[in-house]
């Protein structure tokens, strides 16, 4: 399943882009053209600055085995667990983050470094209520892993809103996503996520853009863990929301000015906290 899921994430990618498309009465590409522009990088030629050491090209690889073993760690369907994998998880991401960063910041370019210090300060508003909101949810359903988690229900729905609100919130900043980043942007002042890309093209530049649709399925799948359907289900209803919500929000939605992202991610992090209290007040 995981497999499948990994062979899927440039579709869902794909799919963003042409109904964000529509919704501009544009064309746009077809959903699949994603697999398309992943592979035209595979034959092109890959410049490596003078500067750089080999961290430049441990980034892409380490950005998207992280990505990639969180994938593997969703439990979407019957599959192996252990405790506190949930940490696990979220610590994969963060290492495959850390080594992106350090790769734009390797060469020493001008934009590298600024995409760097802005990826970090938003992972660091954002990973706080990311972190409480889905130990929140673990530790409501009795247990200490991502399988165990239980449904959306009467007796959680209070955590567990919270928690999904944490989630959403987390999503949209670790995916550069509007209004904290804006994905499609080609102004190197307000990049964030792209902005680190720069100095990377071929093969490395197809790991890079592989790991971030591969992250946004993952970011899809936790939330889909908290829903009440089945989990397959839950995926399905997740993606197709996500889909449309994504598509509305960045059609017609604006970027917000850098210095209001706090204001925006402590929302998160009181949504995560206030998940915690209420496990707590609950048990």
């Amino acid at each position: 399943m995981s497999v499948f899921l990994l062979l899927l994430a440039p579709l869902f990618t794909g799919s963003l882009k042409w109904l964000k498309a529509r919704l501009t009465r544009r064309q746009g590409p077809p959903p699949w053209q994603e697999y398309a522009a992943l592979l035209r990088l595979w034959p092109k030629v890959w410049v490596q600055p003078v500067s750089a050491s080999p961290v430049f090209l441990l980034g892409p690889v380490a950005a998207l085995l992280g990505a990639m073993g969180a994938l593997f760690l969703l439990p979407i369907l019957p599959t192996w667990s252990f405790p506190g994998d949930f940490l696990v998880l979220l610590g994969l991401l963060g290492l495959g983050r850390f080594f992106q960063i350090l790769a734009a910041l390797d060469p020493g370019s001008a934009f590298g470094g600024q995409g760097a210090y802005r990826e970090s300060l938003v992972a660091v508003l954002a990973e706080p209520g990311t972190l409480m909101g889905l130990g929140a949810a673990v530790l409501a359903s009795g247990g200490s892993s991502l399988a165990e988690v239980q449904p959306l229900s009467l007796e959680n729905a209070l955590v567990y809103a919270f928690a999904l609100v944490a989630l959403v919130l987390g999503l949209l900043a670790e995916n550069a996503r509007m209004p904290i980043d804006d994905p499609t942007t080609h102004l190197e002042l307000t990049m964030v996520h792209e902005a680190q890309l720069l100095d990377h093209s071929g093969p490395p530049l197809l790991l890079y853009e592989l790991a971030s649709c591969v992250k946004l399925l993952v970011y899809l799948g936790l939330i889909a863990l908290l829903l009440p359907f089945s989990r397959p289900a839950n995926l399905l209803l997740t993606a197709v929301a996500g889909l449309l919500g994504l598509g509305f929000l960045e059609t017609f939605g604006v970027r917000l000015r850098y210095l209001r992202l706090p204001d925006l991610l402590s929302y998160g992090t009181l949504a995560g906290l206030l998940a915690l209290l209420g496990v707590v007040l609950w048990k």
